[in-house]
């Protein structure tokens, strides 16, 4: 769609890859990398994503702003862009629409959407704000037999709100992402992401521990013929996703706590939740698992490996706690210090 800009806040790796997808769809994709690491860089380079050269020049020259970004970011980046579009001078285009896509609770979507509820001065009228939510992986092209054709394999994109894409750049735009209308408030499409990562990343959280367990028990093999007896479903899924969770696990944990959020507003507890995040809390702290990055991977790509070096990591830790005389509770703040530095390096890198 020559002429149509869409901006992607920040060209991770879902990011990059659904820039890949609308490039292909003859959409012109921007970003603004300011501050961001040569890591980033590189892969918007290899998505062939332009750069713009701060977040105003990004307002004035999109159509739409797709927000991509770790769940602790999706306020922060919608305060950048709100305080951006103030200086913003759009001119007679279009008013903006900004998608937030992120992993967040219906509670902490309507406070993103708070952010656009006003008029502004600069730009033309209110940002036209839409819920959304990512079901599955990065968007991918599958060339067909003998490298001749292909097709995209793409995720779900799930929204709500009442605004809704009009003219031929918003159709085209919802038919190339695949838009599913799941409701006309905004929350709608977040409470449905929660619920669907509820039963697959909370699922995959309990993999983590139960394989991890099972190894330490010297049971894996066992634990695993018995899954491909009763559940091989079950079994084929866990062996893709468990080996997954390193680079992404630092993300997970701020997901299984807006999770438990989204249960504690329909009356439930946040323990169970809470429980899984510190379990992908764990995998982030791991010295060996935790600097582990898409597309640079050495360690923990089978579950087999994953839970050895993860048992390796916790026994570790243990040994450090006993022989500490009494300093375990300063090693775990300095555990915590290190990690925490970690998930910022990374919510600004990845």
């Amino acid at each position: 769609m020559a002429g149509v800009t869409v901006a992607i806040l920040s060209p991770g790796e879902m990011g990059s890859g659904i820039a890949c997808l609308l490039r292909a769809h003859q959409f012109r994709v921007i970003t603004s990398i300011s501050g961001r690491s040569s890591y980033t860089y590189n892969r918007a380079i290899a998505s062939k994503i332009e750069f713009v050269s701060s977040d105003v020049d990004l307002i004035n020259q999109a159509d739409y702003i797709l927000s991509i970004v770790p769940p602790s970011e999706a306020l922060p980046t919608a305060r950048r862009v709100g305080y951006a579009y103030t200086y913003a001078a759009r001119g007679n285009k279009l008013p903006l629409y900004y998608f937030d896509l992120n992993a967040v609770s219906p509670n902490l979507a309507e406070k993103v959407e708070d952010v656009f509820s006003k008029p502004t001065a600069g730009a033309n009228g209110v940002v036209r704000f839409i819920d959304g939510a990512i079901l599955g992986g990065a968007p991918e092209f599958v060339q067909g037999p003998g490298g001749v054709g292909g097709v995209w394999r793409k995720p779900r994109v799930v929204v709500s709100g009442k605004e809704k894409l009009v003219g031929d750049s918003g159709h085209l735009l919802e038919e190339v992402l695949g838009l599913r209308w799941v409701g006309d408030r905004v929350g709608q499409a977040s409470g449905l992401k929660m619920c669907f990562a509820s039963l697959t990343k909370g699922l995959t959280g309990l993999a983590v521990q139960s394989f991890t367990t099972a190894s330490n028990l010297s049971l894996l093999p066992a634990l695993k013929e018995e899954l491909a007896i009763f559940y091989p479903p079950l079994l084929t899924f866990l062996e893709s996703a468990v080996p997954a969770v390193p680079p992404r696990a630092y993300r997970f944990v701020r997901e299984m706590e807006e999770i438990a959020d989204t249960h504690a507003e329909a009356g439930f507890s946040r323990a169970v939740f809470s429980g899984i995040a510190d379990i992908y809390r764990g995998v982030a702290q791991d010295e060996v698992l935790g600097k582990e990055r898409s597309g640079e991977r050495n360690r923990g790509q089978t579950v087999d490996d994953f839970a050895d070096t993860y048992g390796e990591g916790m026994r570790r830790r243990e040994e450090v706690n006993r022989n500490g005389n009494n300093s375990g509770a300063q090693d775990g703040v300095e555990l915590e210090k290190k990690w925490m530095g970690r998930a910022v390096e990374r919510m600004a890198t990845d």
